[in-house]
């Protein structure tokens, strides 16, 4: 491969600049190619789980006010309406009914990836739930993924006022889930999930609330992976199966409908599909980026041995033969060119 720059360059022609500039405008498109393909990707990885039976099996898996109830009841009886995906604010909302009020009308809000509302069965205390689910890649190293759970359940629950209950009328607050599902988790916490509840404690005298009035708030988190462990199964193999970008579209499938009787509607394959296309397609990208950035790493080599060969006195014809370049490319190296 020829070397990367040559002697009709007006801008700065020294090694790293030329270097530099070879890859600026293609880097670009590449990382604006690689962010649409994997906001596609993300987006179909939120409507495959706001399906009301994906929905369904997330809520008697880890919902304990579900856990009796039947999947088709769940399904067709207890969530209300449309889920919605990527369209209910996280600040400057109101959650009214089965539709939201966007009081914040800025650019880049920050919305919950699926917001819906579920009545509870007769007998499980309050009228119904308001919950969350998150979908996750991978955590984000800049804050611990917790934390950002109990603000979206902070938010979740502050923005009941005027809708859910007014004035001072706070025993009217109904319950709130968020449910975080991380699809690409370390193989140390696969299969895992870990639950976050306000609980009471007693530190002095015996006095005990009823638990209705204080338990409102709860935090779920899933991380997915390993195939191979034996706690995959459950909802850890159910979502994984759907969300994975490692199970080919025949396999998924094959798992949802006998496993997990859930049958593949004409939406749901279409998700599917694209789900399956995009993440190939990510997944070349993440090979044509590595050999970009081999390729950068090689040439960089080659700049610091060839000024070694040329500070040792060898002849420019031989180096400018062994690295398939020009000796007008070894001039641009040379301590002694000037501009």
């Amino acid at each position: 491969m020829a070397y990367p720059f040559g002697p009709s360059q007006k801008r700065d022609s020294s090694p790293d600049a030329v270097l530099q500039c070879k890859h600026k405008d293609t880097s670009l498109a590449q990382a604006l190619h690689d962010t649409s393909m994997q906001s596609q990707y993300d987006a179909a990885c939120k409507r495959l789980l706001s399906e009301k039976i994906v929905l369904a099996w997330i809520l008697k898996e880890c919902v304990p006010e579900y856990r009796e109830e039947t999947i088709d009841d769940i399904m067709n009886k207890y969530i209300e309406g449309t889920p919605e995906v990527s369209s209910v604010p996280v600040q400057g909302s109101r959650i009214q009914g089965g539709n939201t009020e966007d009081t914040d009308l800025h650019e880049g809000t920050i919305r919950y990836d699926i917001f819906f509302r579920a009545l509870l069965p007769q007998g499980k205390g309050r009228l119904l739930l308001l919950i969350n689910v998150e979908a996750q890649n991978k955590e984000n190293p800049q804050y611990p993924l917790v934390s950002r759970m109990v603000y979206h359940l902070a938010r979740q629950t502050s923005s009941q006022h005027g809708v859910e209950f007014t004035n001072d009328h706070y025993g009217d607050l109904q319950k709130v889930y968020s449910i975080w599902i991380c699809m690409n988790a370390p193989k140390r916490r696969a299969n895992s999930m870990n639950v976050y509840e306000m609980t009471e404690k007693q530190v002095a005298g015996h006095v005990k609330l009823k638990k209705a009035d204080y338990d409102l708030m709860t935090g779920i988190v899933l991380w997915l992976g390993d195939p191979d462990s034996k706690e995959y199964k459950g909802i850890f193999k159910m979502l994984h199966t759907l969300l994975s970008n490692k199970v080919e579209e025949p396999k998924k499938r094959q798992v949802l409908e006998e496993e997990y009787d859930i049958q593949m509607s004409e939406k749901m394959e279409k998700e599917v599909s694209a789900m399956c296309n995009l993440s190939q397609g990510i997944l070349e990208q993440g090979m044509e980026k590595q050999r970009i950035q081999d390729e950068k790493k090689v040439q960089r080599q080659n700049i610091k041995r060839m000024k070694k060969l040329l500070a040792a006195g060898i002849d420019k014809a031989t180096i400018a033969n062994v690295f398939d370049c020009s000796v007008a490319e070894l001039e641009a190296l040379s301590p002694k060119q000037t501009r």
